[in-house]
């Protein structure tokens, strides 16, 4: 006997959060756009093929390794430099009233992620703040753009009050459609 009405369904709720790790949402939300003037891009990230090894020299540990982790979404790797590798970013500190939290900087070569002390140390000094700067200068170093306020996402323009820590089911998606 085949099944309809409320066991089908259930059995395709069940499907889908098996087959996504933030549950059946993320299967249904679509990218989010970029904010107007900029794109998401490859080559506008600090990833060499598809590995990202970083090292660094940053007293913030706890939200970068939390960036780390949230972001290993396993289409790119994401490790430490070590003997045998060459790193493509380094996370570094600085202190200066600039209005950024972070920053990263893509150049030739090496690229950085640039945590602003005189903030995280400052109006930002909680642990969700923190992490919200990192995952959100991660995501640049991803080749992430910049999303609308008006959509969920850590690549936000701004922080703001209880910021997300983590990729959302948007980010997700637009990190899935550009590193398939």
């Amino acid at each position: 006997m085949r099944a309809t009405g409320p066991v089908t369904a259930a059995a395709a709720l069940a499907a889908a959060l098996l087959l996504s790790p933030h549950g059946a949402a993320a299967a249904a939300v679509g990218p989010a756009p970029c904010v107007r003037g900029e794109s998401e891009a490859r080559g506008d990230s600090s990833v060499d093929g598809k590995e990202l090894r970083w090292e660094d020299d940053s007293k913030y540990n706890d939200p970068l390794k939390w960036a780390h982790k949230v972001w290993s979404l396993g289409l790119v790797k994401i490790a430490p430099d070590g003997a045998g590798s060459v790193n493509d970013l380094e996370w570094r500190d600085y202190s200066k009233a600039d209005g950024h939290a972070g920053y990263w900087q893509g150049k030739p070569g090496v690229d950085y992620i640039y945590l602003n002390s005189y903030y995280l140390d400052g109006r930002y000094k909680d642990r969700v703040s923190r992490r919200h700067v990192a995952v959100h200068e991660l995501g640049h170093a991803l080749g992430m753009c910049h999303k609308p306020d008006t959509w969920a996402s850590v690549m936000w323009t701004k922080v703001v009050d209880n910021p997300p820590t983590e990729p959302t089911h948007r980010d997700e998606a637009n990190y899935r459609k550009l590193w398939k």
